[in-house]
């Protein structure tokens, strides 16, 4: 349980590992542009911890070399069913939550399906240079 705590255990990490899966920002100019305001130092701080333990790797921009792109690794990828079960369980109990009944019932009743589409959603959408 450490391991896991040391390396996602505060919210801006969850949210760049959301963000990435779900928005679609591998670029370090959208994680700043996302709606919850993470400060420079510490985005930069948490993409570097990701990086160094596997969860993230960084390339250049073909676009733009001077521009870094950001993606999951396999084991990165594996935390999809755990974000899931998270964002399942905020949904259940968030009065605020943006999550539908449709999404609910799916995560609910056909949880393995909702993590490979998610899956392939992701590594379709990610364009790895």
């Amino acid at each position: 349980m450490t391991y896991v705590l040391e390396i996602l255990g505060d919210k801006w990490t969850f949210l760049i590992i959301r963000d990435m899966l779900f928005k679609g920002c591998c670029q370090y100019k959208q994680f700043i542009e996302s709606d919850e305001g993470v400060a420079t130092n510490i985005l930069a701080d948490r993409l570097k911890k990701l990086t160094q333990h596997g969860l993230i790797t960084q390339c250049k921009d073909p676009e733009n070399g001077r521009q870094k792109l950001y993606h999951l690794t396999e084991k990165g990828l594996d935390l999809i069913p755990s974000i899931l079960h998270l964002v399942k369980w905020s949904g259940q109990y968030d009065p605020n939550t943006v999550l539908s009944n449709a999404i609910m019932q799916f995560l609910e009743g056909r949880f393995d399906e909702a993590v490979q589409i998610v899956r392939k959603e992701y590594l379709n959408n990610c364009h790895v240079h």
